[in-house]
């Protein structure tokens, strides 16, 4: 295991409260967001966690504050593509990273 404390790295964690019923729907749309998601720049990782019913919790990891920045624009359009899910505006916290601990090389 390898731990890491990098300069830099920038992360947000958003908090969703979203219609229960449409849970594979929402899914579905992660899935095919994939490729997206991946092309934004300097993305290390994104996880999606389900903390209740109808509640998710998402973290996003970038390599800095300025491509988390430039990303920021694409990132308002996927989310758009979840609004009509949403139960209650999501909320959203960002900052640097301050520990990180990764097993990957």
């Amino acid at each position: 295991m390898q731990v890491l404390s990098r300069k830099g790295m920038y992360c947000r964690v958003t908090e969703i409260q979203f219609d229960h019923t449409k849970k594979d729907e929402i899914v579905t749309m992660l899935e095919g967001f994939r490729g997206s998601m991946m092309a934004l720049p300097g993305i290390q990782s994104v996880c999606t966690i389900e903390t209740g019913e109808g509640k998710i919790t998402s973290f996003a990891v970038y390599d800095t504050q300025e491509n988390f920045n430039t990303a920021s624009a694409e990132v308002m359009k996927i989310m758009g593509g979840f609004a009509a899910y949403f139960t209650a505006p999501p909320v959203g916290k960002e900052g640097a990273t301050m520990f990180y601990l990764s097993t990957q090389s």
